[in-house]
Formats: C-alpha cells, structure tokens, sequence
C-alpha cells in the first residue's frame, strides 16, 4: 500500500510540471535610445536621422541624429504599435495559456489590443490584471467583459437583457466591474440594443458587436460593428447559420451598400471587418494544409488538432461541401471590395482578428489581417495606418499611435521599411511596451522555451487526450 501511494504521488509530481508551463518572460526595466532611425507614423510623416528617448512609460524625447552610431538599431524603422481591435483569451483552464497569448500578441508588434468578450467568465480578468500588474509581458488590454446577448444566450458569460430595463442593468454591471466596453450580441431585440446603447454611452463606454439577428445595421447603429455582420441584405431563412448565410452578400447591391456607407458616416458606425477568420476558414478546407503553416506551430498541438479539427472540433469546415467553399470564395472577393469601397467613402475602418477562433492564431492573425487589405486594394501604409493610427486612437487613450514627446512609449523597430511592403513586418528587431523594451532576441529565446514545453511528447501525451475528452463531453457526445 506504501508502494502505491509513492508511485501516486509521484505521477503527480510529474504530471504537475509536465503541465506547469515555462515562466513568463520577465519586464525589463523602463527607459531606452534609439539613435539614428527614421520615424514613421503612416499616413501622417517620415522623419530620418532622429534619437528617440524613452524615460517611463512615454517618449521623453525627439531630437536630430548624426547619422552612424554604435547603437544596435541605428538606421532601422521605428513606427507605432499595432492595434488588434478583436481579440479573445482562452479560458484559463490549463497552465500557461493566458500568458502564451499575451505574449504572442506582444510577439508579433501587438501593443494594444480589445478583448471582445469572455467566453465562460475565466479568460478576460486574468489576462488584465496579469498584465496590467507586471505579472507577464502583454500589449495595453481593453476589456469587454461578459456578453450582452437575449434569451436564450450563445455564450455562458452572458448577461441576458430580455428588455430594455435589463439591458440597462447589464451595462450597469459592466462598467461597475471596470470594463471598457459593451459587447451585443446575437440575440438583442432593437428596443433592447437601443436602451444599451444608450446607457453604455452614458458610462462612457463604446458599444461593438454583432449587429443582432432581428436588427437592421442602420438601426442597431454599434459605434463599432464587428464581422461585418448585417451588411449584406436580410436573409430570406433566418434560421440559416454562418457560415451557410454568407450567401445573401452575393446579393448586396450598389443602392444598399450607399445607403449603408451614408448611415455609418452620419451615425459614426466604424467597422472592424476580420477579414481573416474568413479567409482561415476557407485555407481549413485543405486541413493537412493548414497544419503544416508555421503559425500553427506557435501554439501548443491540442489547438489545431484536436480543438480546431474540422472533425468533432470547433471548425465549421466539417460541416462545408465544396459548393460551400466555392460560395464562400465569392462571397469573400465581395467583403474585400465593400471594405475598401467604404473606407475610400469615409467610413472608419480597424484591424481586428477574432483569435481563439478556428486557426487564427493570436499576433500572427494580424500580420495576415493586415496583407488581406493589401489584397482589397490598400497600399501597405495604408493598411498599417488603420492599424497603428486609426485603431489605436479608437481606444481612447491621449496621444496612443503618435511619435512624439509625451506619447505612450508603443514602438516597433524594423529593419526594414514595413510600409513599403508588408514583408518587412518579418524584420521585427524590438518592442517597446510601456516603455519597456524587448529585444528580438529576448523574444525568440522566449518563444523557444514556450515551444519547447508544449511541443514536448510527454506533455502531448498528457494534455492531448485530456482536451480531446472534455471537448467531446462538452458537446455531448
């Protein structure tokens, strides 16, 4: 009996730092020069030869350079962070993933981002205090909290406004609990999403989401509408599902789509399109394909084999023929083209991913975000000054996506010029974040040691099967 009570507990023992993720990488001390390198906020200016001084958590100064220098990033690109203004945390059910993401968003050039909803109630509040406490390295995190959905709710970490009287009350709790925004959803009938629209601009707070089932685009009037939900014209089945009903865009004519484009300007509606989860679910139709793309490999094996699988996973490309796959083609040519129509019309466009969805990896997603407006028709400054200007400034924050004394010390250091094409985001040479500084190669160690623990067999072993098992049960089978 002995016996086996030291061999349970050392199983325990083992399976315990099997499954403890590696430490997270810690904060460098405040402050940093950049000698010698060419500012760019794009779209706005290029200044070459300039010595940048970061002091805290701002940029303390700006002054002419002499060209030459020992310092490691003279003659390189220094531009404003990125902005993903659709992101997800995963649940904080395993060890570690709240800070791989973190961190992977930092990775890419992420230095702010918008969680847009919680999922369970697990995910949102330890990726904020971890970050905004120090605990882990991550961009500037703006938090919607719970869902605001109808009866009956998608998600579980919904609070449920059946009338407007409820609705008012769910946005009272979300600014009670020092969120920063108001997600709608699916659900919300247009006399409910009124009243919390209204009351979430009395706290301040920007309403984003889904522009609901049973509410026309121009009435529900979302200060930010994600997905480009309810652009295209009712369906005739509103039973249909996505990615089913992503056939009615085939029908969006020119009358429907000015009529849009003059409301969004008058009311202000900025969209934030992810583009990406689209063009994820089309690359899924090949799914040895897509597991052989190096973003995959940056998180642990359970994502894109088990949760993301197309076969008793999370992704719909199970459920997908080939004449669906061939609608969804069409259909996103038609997406491409409306959201640079309604950009060149006026409207505000941001840059938003929706990671933890099927294969759209967290950091890299927005690399990919961003060529997919290159493939619409934006020119690379273009597509980074939606991201790095126009996004970043939606957040709120005094000063975030400028270059200048006193500005939010969120910087990007390139070797090369990204806003010449946008291979040059691979030249990555440093982060600034919060006045921090992170080598590219502080970084890359960091990454191997994170790849190392959850590429490990033994950690495969354990974990995959664990995942596969509480997915099954979730969805019941």
């Amino acid at each position: 009996m002995l016996v086996l009570v030291v061999l349970l507990v050392a199983f325990g023992v083992v399976v315990y730092r099997v499954l403890q993720a590696p430490a997270p990488l810690a904060l460098p001390e405040r402050g940093a020069v950049l000698h010698d390198v060419t500012l760019i906020e794009p779209g706005r200016s290029r200044i070459d030869h300039r010595r940048l001084v970061v002091a805290g958590n701002t940029i303390e100064a700006i002054q002419p350079a002499l060209p030459g220098g020992d310092n490691p990033f003279s003659g390189m690109y220094v531009l404003p962070g990125l902005a993903d203004l659709h992101v997800h945390f995963p649940p904080s059910t395993l060890s570690g993933q709240t800070e791989l993401f973190a961190f992977l968003y930092l990775y890419h050039g992420i230095t702010a981002a918008r969680d847009a909803g919680d999922v369970d109630g697990s995910a949102s509040d330890p990726a904020r205090s971890g970050i905004a406490e120090g605990r882990f390295p991550g961009p500037r995190l703006f938090s919607c909290g719970p869902f605001v959905d109808g009866e009956p709710p998608l998600w579980k970490n919904s609070l449920v406004a059946r009338n407007p009287e409820e609705g008012r009350r769910a946005v009272q709790t979300i600014a009670e609990r020092g969120y920063d925004c108001v997600k709608a959803y699916d659900g919300l009938d247009a006399e409910t999403l009124a009243a919390v629209r209204e009351a979430a601009h009395e706290h301040g707070l920007p309403l984003i989401g889904h522009v609901p089932k049973r509410v026309p685009y121009e009435v529900a009037r979302l200060d930010d509408a994600q997905h480009m939900i309810g652009i295209p014209p009712p369906p005739a089945d509103p039973t249909r599902k996505f990615p089913f009903l992503m056939s009615e865009w085939e029908r969006l004519d020119d009358a429907r789509l000015e009529m849009l484009i003059a409301e969004s300007k008058r009311a202000k509606i900025a969209i934030t399109p992810t583009l990406v989860t689209i063009d994820r679910l089309l690359r899924s139709e090949d799914y040895a394909s897509i597991l052989a793309e190096p973003d995959l490999q940056l998180l642990p094996r359970f994502y894109r084999e088990v949760i993301w699988n197309p076969d008793g996973g999370m992704s719909l490309a199970g459920q997908m023929q080939s004449d669906d796959f061939a609608m969804l083609r069409r259909v996103f040519e038609i997406e491409k083209r409306t959201v640079k129509r309604m950009h060149d019309a006026g409207v505000e466009v941001h840059t938003g991913t929706d990671s933890l969805i099927p294969f759209v990896v967290p950091g890299a997603s927005l690399h990919r975000e961003l060529r997919l407006f290159v493939d619409a028709g934006f020119t690379p400054e273009e597509a980074l000054a939606i991201s790095v200007r126009d996004s970043a400034e939606y957040l709120g924050v005094l000063s975030l996506g400028v270059l200048k004394p006193g500005a939010p010390a969120e910087l990007l250091i390139f070797r090369e010029d990204p806003t010449q094409s946008l291979d040059a985001l691979d030249s990555l040479a440093g982060v600034v974040r919060d006045g921090r500084l992170y080598p590219r190669d502080v970084l890359d160690a960091q990454l191997a040691r994170y790849q190392a623990h959850f590429d490990a067999p033994l950690f495969n072993a354990i974990v995959t099967p664990l995942v596969r098992w509480t997915l099954a049960k979730t969805r019941g089978h």
